[in-house]
């Protein structure tokens, strides 16, 4: 795009009118569209008590470059704060970086990655807005703005009614194992070399265990100091809300922190226990289901080595 200007159109099905986002000197480099998904948008600053809200609807993304420009984050966005303004969208959050949370908040946005957008996280702005009129599409609209040397980037998110899709083909569920099997986590571990520790609740956009009692950790770390010969590793995984990134990240965080309460809150040995993440690359289960995503947000401990 050679103009002087990027224009996001946004279509509103119920009414004639558009909502125009017009950034000076703005160069489109990316542009995604879901018409029916689910995203994160925070509405208050990174908490390891409390995850970002989750929207539905059609989701649209796109990355907006300004070349050699002096403006700040701040001055970025302050002109697309007016135009929705003037459009009767009003403020929901906004933050800029060490106030939103720095890292932690960062990687709970569901933005397009590098190197089409880049987020520098000592200088990043957030602003989310939201319309009350029901007829008016895109009901709420997502800005990231952050710098690099002379280029400023902004990130567009919109959310609308979703379009209708058809329904899923519904897919047979596999047999349950048997409850012998399900109790034997050990024998699943050492037979198969990996298995899915149970009892773990991770709400959606959460990486925190919390406390409270996890019979299967406990049965891991009583395993463990049984066997100070063996090495595990701890895969964290995630369900299909949000970016890639994001939940890599996200899932990465999980296993760190079950790895932290088996060696903190259970006495396990760290040298025993690595940790890693495969965000929403190795679903168990479909995620079109509520079921199935609460299944996806899970642990699996990895076997790698067990001398005799």
């Amino acid at each position: 795009m050679r103009a002087l200007a990027a224009l996001i159109v946004l279509l509103i099905p119920a009414a004639a009118a558009a909502l125009d986002l017009t950034v000076p000197g703005a160069v489109s480099v990316r542009s995604e569209t879901l018409p029916a998904g689910r995203i994160l948008l925070p509405e208050a600053p990174w908490s390891p008590d409390a995850g970002p809200i989750v929207a539905e609807g059609r989701i649209t993304r796109e990355v907006l470059r300004v070349p050699n420009t002096a403006r700040t984050s701040l001055q970025l966005v302050d002109g697309l704060r007016q135009v929705l303004e003037e459009e009767g969208y009003s403020e929901v959050f906004g933050c800029t970086d060490s106030n939103c949370g720095g890292f932690d908040f960062r990687f709970q946005l569901d933005i397009l990655g590098e190197p089409d957008m880049f987020v520098d996280l000592g200088d990043y702005v957030y602003l989310l807005m939201r319309t009350a009129d029901s007829e008016v599409q895109p009901h709420t609209v997502a800005l990231v703005a952050s710098r690099s040397q002379s280029t400023g980037f902004v990130h567009v998110t919109t959310v609308s009614e979703a379009e209708a899709m058809p329904l899923p083909e519904t897919q047979p569920e596999e047999p349950s194992p048997p409850a012998e099997e399900k109790d034997d986590l050990i024998g699943r571990l050492i037979e198969k070399g990996h298995t899915v520790l149970p009892g773990l609740d991770f709400g959606s956009g959460s990486a925190d265990l919390g406390d409270g009692s996890y019979p299967s950790l406990e049965l891991l770390a009583e395993w463990l100091s049984e066997n100070p010969t063996a090495r595990v590793v701890l895969v964290g995984h995630t369900d299909s809300v949000g970016s890639l990134e994001a939940n890599t990240a996200l899932s990465r965080q999980r296993a760190g922190s079950v790895a932290r309460f088996l060696v903190e809150r259970l006495g396990a040995e760290s040298r025993q226990i690595q940790s890693s993440g495969a965000g929403f690359l190795s679903p168990v289960a479909s995620n079109l289901t509520e079921d199935g995503r609460a299944a996806n947000r899970r642990v699996e401990v990895v076997l790698l080595s067990l001398d005799e």
